[in-house]
């Protein structure tokens, strides 16, 4: 194992070297927009939904939605962050009131390695870790009625996305992205992007 990933090193350090001098841009800063599917919330809020079909509820979700920040330290390397937010409602099918809603907020700080870098087309791999709150709000008294213990609250638990590969495309300021991983993120994730 530690034989590939010396090999994977080595192989995206001469991808880099050779890249270096066809960098088609020399923007220091970006800012995205993303969204993406499969996410750890997304499963959090099926899991909710298993119970809350069970108690006769209807619910939806949605997100990962976030924005972005990078700066270039070095023409591999970015360092920066992403803030996320997605959300799940249940609603009761008998009242068609809503129950409950979850809304999951995450702050992570993270770095890019930006390993193939072309004017009009990039490739990169990152890695982001930080936390992840959970709200919790009761939206109907009927809930509190028919469960006097439910309550509000608000948690906090570590978060992460890890990209294995992300591909950008366009302009030399504005770019499309994909990103393939597992995290908040999603395991798909895509977006826009603007340099400067």
């Amino acid at each position: 194992m530690k034989k590939l990933l010396v090999m994977v090193a080595a192989a995206m350090m001469a991808v880099t070297s050779v890249n270096a001098q066809t960098d088609g841009y020399d923007t220091k800063h970006e800012v995205g927009v993303f969204y993406g599917a499969g996410s750890i919330s997304d499963v959090l809020s099926v899991y909710s939904s298993l119970f809350s079909a069970a108690a006769g509820e209807q619910s939806s979700w949605w997100g990962p939605i976030g924005v972005e920040y990078f700066y270039h330290a070095t023409p591999v390397v970015s360092v920066g962050g992403a803030v996320t937010y997605a959300s799940c409602e249940a609603i009761d099918e008998k009242s068609k009131r809503k129950d409950l809603n979850e809304s999951f907020i995450s702050v992570m700080p993270s770095v890019k390695f930006n390993w193939l870098r072309k004017k009009n087309f990039g490739m990169y791999s990152g890695l982001s870790a930080g936390v992840m709150f959970l709200s919790l709000s009761l939206d109907s008294e009927l809930t509190k009625e028919e469960d006097p213990d439910a309550k509000e609250e608000t948690l906090a638990s570590f978060m992460f996305q890890i990209t294995a590969l992300g591909a950008e495309f366009g302009g030399t300021n504005f770019r499309g992205f994909v990103e393939a991983g597992f995290g908040e993120k999603g395991m798909l994730c895509a977006g826009l992007r603007y340099k400067f």
